[in-house]
């Protein structure tokens, strides 16, 4: 962003001399057209003329091409590390977690409560960020709003081969992951975690039908077995409906690269087909995050103590030299 910034300070007009012939102008930071004087300045102005090009470019702001529509645990975490490596940038609940985006978790909230409605905001979020794909709840609970908001976006489902094992998965892993030592603190005092804690109970309720639900009950998410299964088989029913078979891909992981890279019309990488995030992955993920969260607000501590006392020496010193 600062990179884009910087390059709106530095503009180009092209002005024609009496000969008919064309030159870059340089606007300064006082606004006014100096002409190229020397050939070198020329240069100098085509030059910074395609850096210009160039930072446009690679603008941020992009469109969705990939939307994912299966729920987390199903593998998509794979997939989000195989579409980057095709070389789309994939959104994905880690994103939200790993850079502690308060402000998407705060959007998907409301997006949870308002059926998704506000589709706006998330082409801003989304066009914002430059992410070309988004997988993984919560995005996936949108992907009905976003195929129409991106029409030429194709849509890829992942489910596993049962819902007993989808659930399996699920409940010993991202439905409890706020009961969990040190998250279970994080959720009632620290802000960010605060508005993930409470996107994430307005995602589960959306899931299971508009059930008011939080992940802090202690009967969560055991009492809710039934209705998870059929939230989950009831999805991938719902994929196969509403989604045109030219736009949609059943990924199926065992197969690796083979449809994925026909279906968007890549080629298939040298590299082995990924397979991330089992369940010891997530954990790991989970108490890295948990590791890296507390070891920063250590250092922030450690830091301002530090500070404190170099002022507090400083007073002490200008109070003796007065003293004196």
């Amino acid at each position: 962003n600062l990179v884009i910034f910087f390059s709106f300070l530095v503009s180009f007009s092209v002005q024609q001399n009496k000969n008919t012939q064309f030159y870059y102008s340089l606007i300064l930071f006082d606004g006014h057209h100096r002409r190229p004087s020397t050939m070198t300045s020329l240069y100098t102005n085509r030059v910074a003329f395609s850096l210009v090009l160039i930072f446009t470019a690679l603008s941020p702001n992009a469109a969705l091409e990939v939307i994912g529509s299966g729920y987390g645990r199903t593998g998509t975490d794979t997939l989000r590390e195989a579409l980057n490596e095709l070389g789309y940038k994939t959104y994905h609940m880690k994103e939200i977690v790993e850079g502690r985006l308060g402000s998407d978790a705060m959007l998907w909230h409301a997006q949870m409560e308002n059926d998704c409605s506000d589709v706006e905001a998330l082409r801003d979020m989304f066009e914002k960020g430059g992410w070309t794909a988004a997988v993984d709840l919560p995005a996936s609970l949108c992907y009905e709003r976003l195929m129409k908001a991106y029409p030429k976006a194709k849509v890829i489902h992942t489910e596993r081969k049962s819902a007993e094992q989808w659930w399996n998965s699920a409940s010993n892993s991202i439905m409890i992951v706020g009961t969990i030592f040190p998250y279970n603190i994080f959720y009632n005092r620290i802000p960010f975690f605060r508005t993930h804690k409470a996107m994430s109970d307005a995602m589960w309720s959306r899931v299971l039908g508009g059930k008011n639900v939080t992940v802090d009950d202690d009967d969560f998410p055991q009492a809710y077995k039934a209705e998870f299964l059929a939230a989950y088989e009831a999805n991938n029913a719902r994929v196969r409906k509403v989604v045109p078979r030219k736009r949609l891909l059943i990924q199926d992981h065992s197969k690796g690269w083979t449809d994925l890279c026909k279906f968007l019309g890549k080629e298939v990488p040298e590299i082995p087909y990924p397979y991330s995030n089992k369940r010891r992955d997530f954990y790991r993920f989970a108490y890295k995050m948990a590791f890296k969260f507390i070891f920063g607000a250590v250092t922030a501590f450690v830091i301002c103590i530090f500070l404190m006392y170099k002022l507090l020496q400083l007073f002490t010193k200008k109070n003796k030299i007065k003293d004196l």
